[in-house]
């Protein structure tokens, strides 16, 4: 399991949201809304310094729970990339996690998360994309 912490979002996330826009309007609104916050907050100095902070926390504080998660699935389950858009409230409590695509393993990272904390993020409600990549 890779988790490429979102530094490269912009091109990629711009193709998921045109098919989102397609098959789920419901949700559209919700993910153009995390990935336009999360554009905003990597294009500050103090946004990029706390990007860099919490690739270390995620990988040291949730990897190993996600594992968990991977182990729980069904044999021969294939898991798919995926992308999880993160609000962190200013006490660093998890307040919403957005899984896309949708999957049994992506569920579980994102109920694993609701209940997580991190450091101090630079203002309330700050969002923050995680790209899981799955080796293969």
């Amino acid at each position: 399991m890779r988790v490429a912490y979102c530094r490269r979002i912009p091109a990629a996330l711009a193709v998921l949201l045109l098919f989102i826009t397609n098959c789920f309007s419901a949700d559209r609104k919700q993910l153009e809304a995390a990935l336009a916050a999360v554009e905003a907050n990597l294009k500050t100095p103090v946004g990029k310094k706390y990007d860099e902070q919490l690739g270390k926390e995620f990988v040291d504080h949730y990897l190993p729970k996600f594992k968990e998660c991977k182990e729980g699935l069904p044999a021969g389950t294939k898991i798919d990339n995926f992308d999880m858009f993160v609000k962190v409230k200013s006490n660093g409590q998890v307040a919403d996690v957005l899984v896309y695509p949708e999957s049994q393993f992506a569920g579980c990272t994102r109920n694993t998360l609701l209940t997580g904390k991190f450091s101090t993020p630079p203002h309330d409600d700050y969002w923050i994309n995680v790209h899981m990549q799955m080796k293969r």
